[in-house]
C-alpha cells in the first residue's frame, strides 16, 4: 500500500465577481508558530533516535498501525472507517498476498505531507482523554483539526471545528485569511473589512504580504476612498461621519461591498 499523501482542502473562492482575492492558505498561520514541534509536544514516547510510539495512542488492542513523521500510531480501524470514508477506501484497498502493511511497528502505513502534532490533535478529538472533555482550546489547535477533518473527509468534525473558530477572538487580518481559507461565508466579513479600511494605523508590512498583493491594493483603494468620504476612526472630516453612526456605517459596508467584491446573500426566498 503506498504512503498516503495529504488530502485536498476546499479550494479558495473569490468573494463575488469581482473580488480576485487569492490567498494561500498556509497564510492563515502566524509565520511565528512555524517551528515544528519536538517529540514531547507531539506526544512521543521518550525514546531516543528513530521512530516513537505515542504514549497516549498506542493501543495495545488496536488493529492498524500509522506513522506520522517519526511517530507511530496504534488504532482502531473501525472507528476510523466509521468516521471517514478516505480511510475506508484507503483499508479497502487490495493488497499483496501476505502483505503485513498496518499490522505491526515494522511496517506502519505511513501517512505523508502531515505534521505528528496535527494529527495528534485530530485524535485528541477521536479519542478524548475524559468523556465530555476537549484538549482542543486554541485557535492554532481548532485550525489544525479544521485541517484534518478536511484531509479526512468528515463534514460534522470540520462543522464543529468552525464553529469553536467562530466563538474565540481572531485578529481581523487572520480572520480574513482563515475565512478564505476554509470557503465560509463572504459576507460575514464585511464587518471586519469595515474595520480594517477605517481603522487610523495602516496595513503593516506583514499584514500585506498576509493578505497578498491584491487584495492589499483593493484594501488600500477602499481606505483612500474612506478618508475621502471623511469616514474613517481619525478624520475629522463631515461632522455627520464623525464616530459611530448608521451614516458612516453604511458608507463603509458600500465601499467594502464595491472595492472587496463582498456581494449581498441571495435571499432563500
Amino acid at each position: 500500500m503506498p504512503s498516503v499523501s495529504e488530502h485536498p482542502s476546499t479550494g479558495i473562492q473569490d468573494f463575488g465577481t469581482s473580488s480576485g482575492l487569492n490567498l494561500k492558505g498556509e497564510h492563515a498561520f502566524p509565520r511565528s508558530h512555524s517551528a515544528r514541534p519536538g517529540a514531547s509536544e507531539k506526544g512521543a514516547s521518550s525514546e531516543k533516535g528513530g521512530v516513537q510510539r505515542h504514549r497516549d495512542f498506542f493501543f495495545e488492542d488496536g488493529n492498524v498501525v500509522l506513522q506520522v513523521e517519526d511517530v507511530q500510531y496504534k488504532l482502531h480501524r473501525s472507528l476510523l472507517e466509521k468516521h471517514s470514508p478516505v480511510f475506508r477506501e484507503l483499508f479497502t484497498i487490495p493488497q499483496p498476498e501476505g502483505s503485513t502493511e498496518g499490522r505491526s511497528g515494522d511496517n506502519p502505513i505511513v501517512l505523508s505531507g502531515i505534521e505528528a502534532m496535527n494529527f495528534t490533535r485530530f485524535l485528541w478529538l477521536l479519542y478524548p482523554p475524559t468523556l465530555g472533555f476537549c484538549k482542543v482550546t486554541t485557535v492554532d489547535e481548532w485550525i489544525s483539526v479544521v485541517d484534518q477533518a478536511d484531509r479526512w473527509q468528515m463534514d460534522a468534525l470540520r462543522d464543529h471545528a468552525l464553529s469553536q473558530l467562530r466563538q474565540m477572538y481572531l485578529g481581523p487580518i487572520r480572520k480574513i485569511l482563515i475565512w478564505t481559507r476554509y470557503d465560509l461565508p463572504a459576507h460575514e466579513l464585511v464587518p471586519v473589512f469595515m474595520d480594517v479600511i477605517s481603522r487610523p494605523q495602516p496595513l503593516s508590512l506583514e499584514e500585506a504580504q498576509d493578505l497578498g498583493l491584491a487584495l492589499f491594493v483593493k484594501v488600500s483603494h477602499a481606505r483612500d476612498l474612506v478618508h475621502a468620504e471623511g469616514a474613517c476612526q481619525c478624520c475629522s472630516g463631515k461632522q455627520e461621519h464623525r464616530g459611530h453612526s448608521v451614516a458612516k456605517d453604511l458608507i463603509l459596508e458600500g465601499i467594502v461591498r464595491k472595492v472587496i467584491g463582498i456581494q449581498v446573500p441571495s435571499s432563500p426566498f
